[in-house]
């Protein structure tokens, strides 16, 4: 029924239109009956109620659309896909709306990079051909440029059909004259059946992509296969239908591509864990990788390098899902990520058990000791277990998902920047745990070139032909990556890099340091950095660095960030002179008794450029929350302090500490949300700043302050203007800051910053700046976001384009 698909949806869309209601019944009920014939996984699962929706009701055709832009493809596109799909999709072209026009279009040109075969697009060549010639002249300069794709895109598919029962009629012939020598008394009918099925069969087992193991087995399986057919009708001296079945195989082998039959030659006996060939990777309304050969031999560790937003992230999201044609449903796969995703008020022995393989198959309990042996192994502290995962620092993190990956004993280890919170030490102990893991294969995705050296066997190149937004395909180099450097030192210099991190001597694992000791001596090395100190310490190396970046941008390889000049806050005239100070402040979570800082101090000039190091959970990011106002120090106990007209922005280690609200939201709406009332919605939620109920509710009192309204400078001191409850609005009283502190409750601080932030939008012009889409979509390209990122929902952009997104808004 698969290929009759082309000719019948139309008769059947026809039929939902019909005047008839027991036509139009029949016709719904047959779509989902015809929609299982689809060959493409993400169309038949995914898709599939979209689809049927949209093909019933021309309206839901935008949601549709929308739905495929986002829906990542990891399988090539057949005709029996298209044969649902294009209707749509060629709907939406012709729609007097350009915004489903121009989306409709990129679909298009996507579905053209996906397909299988040039007989798959064949049938709908003449229907949307002209459709595209038309728009190349459209009004819209955003819908001619995504027809001009779209059309080149659907020439190229189209322009090498080839006959697809070629291959099948050769193998017929072969087993038909090769059965006549061996067989000679075999019934004509009988011989012509079996040519014709065996042909099929070969089709059917090995054709397509290339298996290895597949073409190993292909000879005794045809065998068999061809003497229980011949048994019946004649007999076959020893060893004959050996032959037959042999000549083929081997003449299916002869029929195969070029590229295919050395995969062929160049398999050998390896033994594969993961072996897919021509798989497609297309996401966000582009193609990522076509062509592409996923290629992994058991027990071998992969390094996976290429440049941000080439989708390496999302081909280990596909692996882990287990969804690509052709992966073993069988082979036991685990994914480690980079972001921990855990609800609030879970400790780490609870979230363990949630994920051990026995709570995830729907089984009963865990077993503690079990719990607790894991924990062990990864040398996970006994003082954090009970602790909440989300306040635990990024490197502990880690370590627990190591540890859950240890409980489901995988076969395929799949990691996504696995040291980007981790200390040396820490890394250092991954590195062994790797290591030791024999027999298991692993892909793994990082920045630390260094962690990939000592890791991986293999290198696995992005490679994209040096054109940036080009899909990739793999070029495997089976080497370490610093043999990789030698051999292709030009790629190895274009890759993006991480900071190879502190000295060895600056970091110790976090068991040694004691909270007070570890950032007081930071906070020490903070308050002494200067503009100037840092120039001074900066080598001849970051000038060659340098250089090498800015032949990276003229080349197109790197997409740089225009940072705006800020200026310089109002009453600061020197880079040297404190802008935010902490004094003897002390911090705790509610669920420990442990001081994760104790007593520290920090000042922090306007020309400070500071780097925080210390071990994994020494409060590196704690301590960068307190600093801004994120977390409060404990009650009681030091002073935070922040120039009035200072302003603050904080991009957290996560980029979806930002973005979790907005991920349905497209980069545009979500500047435009966050800075809709002129100010940063950010910064508002600061602890440091947001109101608490109890406060909202102390402002009703009495003759308490509920305004602050002014403020001016008098002998270098700030004093604000503030109204009160039980006088008239023109009554208001003046007082200088410290003032202020002493005799009014902690709440009337929080409204002087609220001020304060108001003001500094005030003088800086933001809060005047105007968030049209132009200007917004302007300041989004400022940062390497192009417009067709800008106009696509956050969830389909890649991990460094998000970090790009979070940077942009700060």
């Amino acid at each position: 029924m698969g290929p009759c698909l082309p000719e019948c949806i139309p008769l059947v869309i026809e039929c939902l239109n019909d005047s008839n209601a027991k036509v139009q019944t029949a016709a719904e009920e047959a779509l989902p009956v015809l929609c299982s014939c689809v060959q493409n996984a993400e169309v038949a699962s995914t898709l599939r109620d979209f689809i049927i929706d949209a093909l019933k009701k021309p309206d839901k055709t935008f949601d549709c659309v929308e739905e495929v832009l986002m829906t990542t493809f990891c399988n090539p596109m057949d005709g029996t896909s298209l044969a649902f799909m294009m209707p749509i999709i060629i709907r939406g072209i012709k729609d007097a709306n350009y915004e489903l026009v121009k989306k409709s279009t990129v679909c298009a040109s996507n579905l053209c990079a996906l397909i299988k075969d040039s007989s798959d697009i064949a049938p709908f060549v003449p229907l949307l051909l002209p459709l595209l010639e038309k728009n190349v002249e459209h009004s819209s300069p955003n819908i001619r440029e995504a027809t001009q794709t779209a059309r080149e895109r659907l020439l190229e598919g189209a322009g090498d059909l080839v006959d697809p029962a070629k291959r099948g009629t050769a193998v017929g012939a072969c087993v038909r004259d090769s059965l006549a020598a061996a067989v000679p008394s075999l019934p004509e009918p009988v011989a012509t059946y079996l040519s014709h099925t065996c042909a099929a069969l070969l089709e059917e087992r090995l054709g397509g992509v290339v298996r290895v193991q597949n073409f190993r087995h292909a000879v005794p399986a045809t065998e068999q296969w061809v003497s229980s057919i011949v048994e019946p009708y004649a007999t076959a001296e020893g060893g004959a239908l050996a032959q037959v079945a042999t000549a083929a195989v081997e003449n299916f082998k002869s029929q195969l591509p070029e590229e295919a039959r050395a995969i062929l030659a160049k398999s050998g006996d390896k033994d594969f864990a993961l072996d897919m060939q021509n798989i497609i990777l297309a996401f966000a309304g582009r193609v990522l990788l076509r062509k592409a050969d996923v290629r992994f031999e058991r027990g071998h560790r992969y390094g996976l390098i290429g440049q941000n937003g080439t989708g390496k992230t999302t081909l280990l999201n596909r692996l882990a899902a287990k969804d690509i044609n052709g992966f073993p449903q069988e082979l036991r796969t685990w994914y480690i990520r980079h972001e921990v995703l855990c609800d609030d008020g879970i400790d780490v022995r609870t979230f363990l058990k949630d994920k051990s393989p026995a709570k995830l198959a729907g089984g009963g309990d865990v077993d503690d000791a079990f719990v607790e042996a894991t924990l062990d192994q990864v040398q996970f502290p006994e003082e954090y277990r009970a602790a909440f995962v989300n306040s635990l620092s990024g490197g502990w993190k880690m370590r627990m998902s190591v540890a859950i990956s240890i409980m489901h004993e995988p076969e395929l280890l799949l990691l996504d920047e696995p040291t980007n919170h981790l200390d040396r030490e820490s890394i250092e102990w991954l590195t062994k745990h790797l290591l030791s893991l024999t027999g298991v294969t692993m892909g793994i995705v990082s920045h630390d070139y260094d962690f990939i050296d000592e890791v991986c066997t293999d290198v696995t190149h992005y490679d994209n032909g040096g054109q940036l937004g080009k899909p990739c395909r793999f070029v495997y180099y089976p080497m370490t990556f610093s043999e990789f450097q030698k051999l292709k030192p030009e790629i190895a210099a274009g890759l993006p890099r991480i900071d190879s991190g502190p000295p060895k001597s600056a970091s110790q694992p976090a068991s040694e340091v004691s909270g007070s000791e570890d950032v007081s001596e930071l906070s020490e090395s903070m308050s002494s950095v200067s503009v100037s100190e840092s120039n001074a310490s900066e080598g001849s190396g970051l000038s060659t660095t340098l250089a090498k970046v800015d032949e990276m941008i003229a080349a197109g390889l790197i997409l740089p960030m225009n940072f705006p000049d800020p200026g310089k806050p109002e009453g600061i005239r020197t880079f040297r002179k404190p802008v935010m100070t902490l004094k003897k402040c002390s911090f705790k979570y509610p669920e420990t008794d442990r001081y994760i800082l104790k007593e520290v101090d920090a000042t922090v000039t306007l020309g400070s450029r500071a780097v925080i190091v210390g071990g994994n959970g020494s409060g590196k990011s704690t301590f960068l929350k307190l600093l801004i106002g994120d977390l409060e120090p404990e009650e009681g106990q030091g002073e935070m302090w922040k120039h009035h007209a200072l302003r603050l922005s904080y991009v957290a280690q996560q980029s979806l500490h930002h973005l979790e609200d907005h991920v349905t939201s497209t980069p545009i709406q979500y500047l435009q949300a966050r800075f809709r009332q002129g100010l940063d919605a950010e910064v508002a939620k600061l602890k440091s700043i947001a109101l608490t109920d109890d406060e909202k509710a102390e402002m009703e009192k009495g003759s308490a302050i509920y305004a602050i309204v002014g403020r001016t400078t008098k002998g270098n001191k700030p004093w604000y203007e503030f109204q009160q409850r039980g006088k008239m609005k023109a009554e208001t009283q003046s007082l200088p800051f410290a003032e202020i502190q002493l005799r009014f409750p902690p709440y009337v601080q929080k409204l002087i910053k609220n001020y304060d932030q108001k003001a500094q939008a005030i003088e800086s012009g933001m809060a005047i700046r105007p968030i049209t889409e132009a200007e917004v979509l302007k300041h989004l390209g400022d940062f390497g976001i192009d417009q067709q990122l800008a106009f696509g929902k956050i969830r389909q952009m890649s991990g460094g384009q998000r970090q790009r997104l979070v940077i942009c808004a700060a």
